[in-house]
């Protein structure tokens, strides 16, 4: 364990965080405000640092995300749907049988217990992937460390895609601290915390899937599309939400789970590619079918969580909306499968 006091661990998270988020903003990674926390509380996490946030904090960096995300939205997401409401089934059923397939695949191979390896490997919605294992009779363990592993790996996979590969150009997130854009003003940034909570309340309250990060977004979305509100944020908002999730998922992997898990990991890792690989077949479906450019199509197929592929989108130069709607309509579509793959499996 690392025999520090809680405010000295605290102090070097926050010292790493702006480390490596300094580096990766340096290097034009998208995401860096992600990427950065993560990589710090990773670092942390499995030096056995005993700190972690309370979860209130996490579901208030999901209600600013989904804040974030519903300034973007506008009538173009109903315009996305009606025109390519074919092309997005398709995409959407090619990545659920997908997850379902090297699921299945996993399960034979005999190395995880009983249904454990299906929820690990279903993409999106981890918290209800964790808690349906666990009440099924799977290992919670494996499908934590499966489903944040997959998160980590696709966000930095999606990263190094739009740096690279696709030439996207980032829109700069500064870090906590910076001035706030002068586009953000005060009003604006107070609408969207007000939609904020009250989207995640009601999205909470309410038992929405991803409650505290869909309900704003909903919320938020249908007010910014109808004009009655404009939503907007200082970057510094932002960079912290970001940093917030970047660093409850980094401190989940602590070094005990690693060492009971990492005869599983190469598996763990196979997997995850191959559901990147089967993402790119979806996304080429939509890239022919709807003539989107390859990014968009790339991100919004992509088997991470709703909360990180929509911090990378952000910070590249893709159809947020578009990546958003897919996502979304993946997100509903993995409980959808979950609970019939319960109904499935109990019957066996």
């Amino acid at each position: 364990m690392m025999p520090l006091s809680n405010p000295l661990q605290w102090c070097l998270l926050v010292g790493a965080t702006l480390l490596f988020t300094a580096l990766f903003m340096v290097a034009g990674l998208p995401g860096a405000t992600l990427l950065g926390p993560m990589a710090a509380a990773i670092l942390l996490g499995v030096r056995g640092a005993s700190i972690e946030l309370p979860k209130r904090f996490s579901w208030l960096a999901q209600a600013l995300t989904g804040g974030v995300v519903a300034r973007s939205m506008d009538v173009t997401i109903l315009h996305d749907v009606a025109l390519h409401w074919f092309p997005m089934l398709m995409a959407l059923s090619t990545m659920l049988a997908g997850a379902v397939l090297v699921g299945w695949l996993l399960e034979r191979s005999g190395r995880f217990p009983g249904g454990t390896a299906l929820w690990g490997t279903m993409p999106g919605a981890a918290p209800a992937m964790i808690a349906m294992a666990g009440d099924f009779g799977g290992d919670p363990r494996f499908v934590a460390v499966m489903q944040y592993l997959r998160v980590i790996v696709v966000v930095v996979l999606a990263s190094l895609v739009c740096h690279f590969l696709l030439g996207s150009v980032p829109t700069p997130i500064a870090v906590p601290g910076a001035v706030p854009a002068p586009s953000a003003s005060v009003a604006s940034t107070l609408a969207l915390v007000a939609v904020a909570l009250a989207g995640g309340w009601a999205g909470t309250v309410t038992r929405l899937p991803a409650g505290p990060l869909l309900g704003p977004i909903l919320l938020g979305g249908t007010l910014n599309m109808t004009g009655l509100v404009v939503l907007d944020s200082p970057s510094w908002l932002i960079a912290v939400a970001f940093t917030i999730i970047g660093w409850t998922t980094g401190l989940r992997f602590r070094r005990e789970l690693l060492r009971d898990l990492v005869a599983s990991v190469p598996l763990m890792l196979l997997s995850t590619f191959g559901l990147v690989a089967m993402s790119l077949g979806s996304a080429w479906l939509l890239v022919t079918l709807t003539g989107k450019d390859p990014l968009t199509a790339y991100l919004a197929t992509s088997p991470g969580g709703l909360d990180s592929v929509t911090v990378v989108a952000l910070g590249s130069a893709a159809d947020v909306p578009f990546i958003l709607t897919l996502q979304t309509l993946r997100l509903f579509g993995t409980i959808l499968m979950s609970v019939l793959l319960v109904r499935f499996l109990r019957r066996r």
